[in-house]
């Protein structure tokens, strides 16, 4: 039973840990999008 809650948490943190870097990856393109909008490059 231990086994498988411990498991489950390493399962669970990689899974968010892969969301997070995600999450942080489409923030970044939508600045660098919305800088270059600005600038007039689109």
């Amino acid at each position: 039973m231990e086994n498988n809650i411990s498991a489950g948490t390493r399962v669970l943190n990689g899974f968010l840990r892969i969301m997070v870097g995600t999450l942080i990856v489409v923030l970044g393109a939508v600045v660098v999008c919305m800088i270059l909008a600005a600038l007039g490059v689109f």
